[in-house]
Order: C-alpha cells, then structure tokens, then sequence
C-alpha cells in the first residue's frame, strides 16, 4: 500500500493531496523498514524499472523540506539491495546527479551524510562506479576535503567514497587531475587530522596512487610537497590497523625517503600483497 501511494505521486499542478500522501508514505517507510525488508521493498518499488516511485523519491528530494530530503535518500539506499537494484537506480536520468550535487559545503551536514552513504552503497557496483565518475563525483569529493570545517562523518564518507572510487582508472586519472593535485592534498591533508578511520581511508587512497598504480609521478611529488612523509611516519607507530601500516610503509619505500638514522629503521619495509577492494 505504501509504495502505491509513492508509485501515484506524478507531480502534476493538481497533484498536491497525492504529494502529501507520498511524502507521508515515505516517511513511514524510513521509520518502518529494517534490513530483513531491503529486497522485498527493493522488488515492489523498481517493478518494471521502478520509474515510478523513483521518480516520486526524486521528487521528493528537489521540493521536500530537509528532513524529506534526508527520509528520501535513506529510502533509496534501503532499495539498493543488490546490483542490478543499484543499477536501475543509477541509470534515472537525474537521481545519481541530484545527489552528487547534494554533496557540497551549502549542503546541511545531515543531507550530506545521507547522500555520500548512499553513494557509498552504489558505488560497489562497478558500473555504477564508471557513472560516479563520468557525473563529476571526485570534484565534489575534492572540495569537502579542501574545506577544513567539514564534519568528522562527512569527512570519513568522503574519503570512503573517494577509496572505492580511486579503484577505477578513470577515477585515479580524476584524482590525479590538472589543477596541481589538490585532491591528493587534500588526501593529506587528512591524515592523522579527523580519525583513525579517516586517516586509514587517506592512506589507503594514496597508496593506490603511488604505490599499486603509480600512474602519475604528480601525485608522488604532491605527497612530499604537502608533509605526507612525516606525516606516514606517524602512521606506522600510531594504532591504526597491520594492513593499514604495511601500507604506509609501502608508501615511504616508494618516496624513497632516506631511512637511515629515522624511525623507519626499526622496521621492515618488505612488501607483502593488500587487496583493499
């Protein structure tokens, strides 16, 4: 019954009693729906496309109030059960870009989050990744991360989106970018500053650029220019993860950091195979 009432929404000029009863529907569900329910929800509301209700969900987002807006993204991510849910949603002509755009400093932090985790949730589909691309996602990404007031979560998500994306070439060939590598400085600029969640995300990401990768030599000499090394070296004695460690040491190899005399000589810098994605 209630993804009918969704499904009506058309937002015609006459079609306001049906908007209220959407955006009540959906509230509802945001309330109601729990992890057991994602794919029986997912299958009723992207029947056949899921044209409609998609379209009421977009609806709902560009002229609901902030707390619809932010109802109506965690409903989009609930029905992002599986890949091809993910899929079909992605390929709306304007849900994934209406988001993307939703990720910005002029955005409430709570929007914000709701937006990059359910960016997050898409982006495991590797297509849908290639899309998150194509729409600018990395920009957006960029300037969160260049922006020093933004929030701890916002911060972690942005960083986590920006890892999954750094798996794509295209998403690397964005990262490395053209305007003097202010994403990957922005990327330092993280480290050891928000969380440790954060600060694993960061390193992550840049040992994909300059260590697995290597694809451009900027990158390298951004990581220099902006205190990554010393700030690498903080890493490896602080308490984030072995893997996240190995990295880092993996990374100050490849900077070919003088070890003699520093702290790095009470370590091993042999380098053992991470799968991070």
């Amino acid at each position: 019954m209630l993804v009918n009432i969704i499904a009506a929404v058309d937002g015609g000029t006459r079609a306001t009693a049906k908007i209220k009863l959407g955006l009540l529907a959906i509230m509802i569900l945001d309330t109601i729906i729990n992890e057991r329910d994602r794919e029986r929800l997912s299958n009723l509301m992207l029947t056949d496309g899921g044209g409609c209700c998609l379209t009421a969900l977009l609806l709902a987002i560009q002229r609901g109030n902030l707390k619809t807006k932010i109802e109506s993204v965690r409903v989009l991510e609930m029905i992002s059960f599986d890949s091809k849910s993910k899929e079909i949603i992605s390929e709306h002509d304007r849900i994934v870009p209406e988001l993307i755009k939703s990720i910005s400093s002029e955005t409430d932090p709570s929007l914000m989050e709701a937006s990059l985790s359910f960016l997050i949730t898409i982006s495991t589909s590797k297509r849908v990744r290639s899309k998150l691309i194509a729409e600018k996602t990395i920009t957006k990404i960029k300037d969160i991360l260049l922006t020093e007031t933004t929030s701890v979560t916002v911060t972690e998500k942005s960083l986590k989106l920006l890892e999954t994306l750094s798996s794509k070439r295209e998403g690397r060939s964005e990262i490395y970018g053209g305007d003097g590598g202010r994403c990957v400085e922005g990327v330092v600029r993280k480290l050891l500053k928000v969380s440790t969640t954060a600060t694993e995300h960061a390193v992550t990401i840049l040992w994909c650029l300059c260590y697995v990768f290597r694809e451009d030599k900027k990158a390298e000499e951004t990581v220099v220019r902006s205190n990554g090394v010393t700030k690498l070296l903080v890493v490896i004695q602080s308490n984030c993860s072995p893997m996240v460690r190995q990295m880092a040491k993996d990374l100050i190899k490849v900077l070919k950091v003088n070890t003699s005399g520093s702290v790095l000589s009470t370590y091993e810098t042999n380098t053992t195979h991470i799968a991070p994605f």
